[in-house]
């Protein structure tokens, strides 16, 4: 008989959040992903070369290469070119998307589905300010709302057959989601609100931008039909990474560049849709469960 397994649990564990199970990706790609978790820091970036790489999960540097490709592709991993002082290239700076986060989680486990408080009375400080430009996420943190919603669609979703759910969706959590969307969170901005979000960005970067650079990076967002969500998350991400000593406005590359990270970033956006899809997939679920007592009632009257 072969000798059973011992692990060692003093050299730690590595902790992956299911949904990674339903993405397609090769078996090459999913080693690769965990090897790249398991070497990451709490931020989820991490610096192997494509050697150390290959050494540790037996394949060659093609191969690996293309495995970062897919990972890349599948919005679970960014990866950041460096250079060295004297110009050269230096090994990429890997970054698993979703790593920080989800360890934020297993530290500070939220409920799926938040507990309605009492009502009582509203305050004219906290009423909802009825503007086309007020953003949700002044009210709630937006990431969070609809991270939850979209956890607890999955679960009645998840290998049921269309358009049925597992178990009874609540009345509230419908009610939530139909609030949120009507945010119209996924509606394409018009120049008027991407102008003036940018030059708020750049005055807070301190970088004086031309209205002709302004004119053309707002043409450039218009043409891809950038969301509010899109836009919050470009925002964040210009002025999370601009550097204090850059004065100059970025050139057309790198503002190119900036605007492909915050699409890799922007999750929110993705799962936005979803909510859309799993709303319509009720509706269509209530219509058929509708119909279905009027067939049973009108069978029972013929019988009789």
């Amino acid at each position: 008989m072969a000798s059973s397994l011992t692990f060692d649990p003093a050299k730690g564990f590595i902790a992956l959040p299911c949904d990674v199970m339903n993405i397609d990706m090769s078996p090459g790609a999913f080693r690769l992903l965990v090897e790249l978790c398991r070497m990451a820091n709490r931020t989820g970036e991490c610096w192997p070369s494509l050697g150390q790489l290959s050494d540790r999960i037996g394949r060659s540097k093609a191969a690996i290469s293309g495995y970062i490709a897919e990972l890349r592709d599948t919005e679970l991993l960014e990866t950041t070119t460096q250079k060295m002082a004297n110009g050269y290239n230096y090994r990429l700076k890997y970054c698993v998307t979703f790593w920080k986060s989800w360890r934020d989680n297993l530290k500070r486990p939220q409920a799926i589905e938040p507990v309605q408080k009492e009502e009582r009375s509203v305050q004219s400080a906290e009423r909802r300010v009825n503007s086309k430009n007020h953003s949700y996420k002044k009210q709630l943190p937006l990431g969070r709302v609809v991270s939850e919603l979209y956890s607890t669609w999955k679960i009645h979703t998840d290998n049921a057959p269309f358009p049925s759910f597992h178990g009874t969706v609540k009345d509230n959590l419908v009610l939530n989601t139909k609030k949120l969307l009507e945010t119209k969170q996924l509606e394409p901005l018009d120049r008027t609100a991407v102008e003036k979000a940018l030059a708020d960005v750049w005055s807070r970067c301190a970088v004086a931008v031309s209205k002709t650079e302004l004119n053309e990076q707002s043409i450039k967002l218009i043409k891809s039909k950038i969301t509010q969500v899109g836009l919050d998350r470009l925002t964040e991400m210009i002025q999370t990474n601009w550097q204090k000593h850059w004065r100059k406005p970025p050139t057309a590359d790198q503002f190119d560049t900036f605007m492909g990270k915050a699409q890799s970033c922007n999750r929110e956006e993705g799962m936005l849709k979803m909510l859309e899809q799993f709303l319509k997939r009720w509706e269509i679920s209530q219509k058929k469960l509708q119909h279905s007592d009027a067939s049973l009632s009108l069978a029972l009257n013929r019988a009789a």
